[in-house]
């Protein structure tokens, strides 16, 4: 990503609304409802796109995470056994 050297002056609206320009909304690849975190940073105000997945992420039971990493120790101790990890 390019870094912008632009800037542009922008009203403070009613309840804190503030219109990002086009061209930093196009340049950042933000749409419309889209999502951007905002911080305080050294008396600064940032804003930064936050990107979602297009698809569901699945969830995972606490016994299926157990699972998981017992599976997980199990191989790992193959694995030094043939001292490929």
């Amino acid at each position: 990503m390019q870094t912008l050297n632009q800037e542009e002056i922008v009203k403070l609206q009613p309840k804190g609304l503030i219109t990002i320009p086009k061209k930093f909304r196009e340049l950042l690849d933000l749409e419309e409802n889209g999502l951007v975190k905002v911080r305080i940073e050294k008396d600064r105000l940032v804003i930064e796109p936050v990107k979602t997945l297009s698809y569901k992420v699945r969830s995972y039971t606490e016994e299926e995470i157990e699972e998981f990493f017992k599976l997980d120790e199990e191989e790992s101790k193959i694995l030094r056994k043939k001292k490929l990890i």
